[in-house]
């Protein structure tokens, strides 16, 4: 019973930070729309911060971890793709989490610290990836060790803020179009160091998969 009522806490905060905001839920609000007292909420999580920081460790960094390290995602364009869509949709799930990341990080030391070391070992993770790119042909082989460790963190900080992008040009967009719009920008950025070949490949894999594709040549 413990652990449910831990998850239900998780699931339904997540619904409420999402619709509502982070800074706009309070944890009465929280315990009012679970039909549970303030104490039981706290007898779980000791305040919103640390309700947030679980939700994160437990939640969305498992699914993140795998998706980076699934050796599938870096050996094709169909892997990319894969990546793409999964990321963006994880994005989007959990949007409360980066369209109030700063808030998020400054209101929680111990969540603060944790996440850039995570952020460090994933940009870490995304350099690994250019360089099999690279490799196998999918990237370009003439980036300057300068130009792509700039790549990785142009890449990376997209990757958490481009739900800030989609919701101040659209609040109420979709998953569907807040996804593409993630997709689009991740790809724009990258498409320039991709082989003919493979951006030739990734134009035929966004219209399979339903996705716009933005004329960037």
């Amino acid at each position: 019973m413990g652990r449910d009522t831990r998850e239900k806490i998780m699931v339904t905060a997540i619904d409420l930070f999402n619709r509502k905001g982070v800074t706009n839920v309070s944890t009465v609000q929280l315990s009012n729309e679970l039909h549970i007292s303030p104490g039981n909420l706290y007898y779980y999580f000791d305040n919103k911060e640390h309700l947030i920081r679980n939700i994160w460790q437990e939640m969305l960094l498992p699914k993140l971890d795998s998706l980076f390290s699934e050796k599938k995602h870096r050996e094709s364009e169909e892997g990319l793709m894969e990546f793409f869509l999964k990321l963006s949709q994880y994005t989007y799930d959990y949007k409360f989490f980066y369209l109030e990341l700063p808030a998020v990080l400054n209101n929680d030391p111990a969540m603060k610290t944790i996440y850039k070391e995570w952020s460090i070992a994933m940009m870490r993770q995304i350099d690994g990836i250019f360089q099999e790119w690279s490799e196998t042909g999918i990237m370009k082989p003439d980036l300057s060790p300068v130009a792509r460790d700039l790549l990785v963190q142009n890449c990376w900080t997209l990757s958490q803020t481009g739900m800030t992008y989609v919701n101040m040009l659209d609040s109420e967009a979709s998953s569907k179009e807040a996804c593409d719009s993630i997709i689009q920008r991740l790809y724009a950025l990258l498409h320039p160091y991709f082989s003919q070949e493979s951006h030739e490949k990734m134009v035929r894999l966004f219209d399979a998969n339903n996705l716009g594709f933005y004329n960037y040549t």
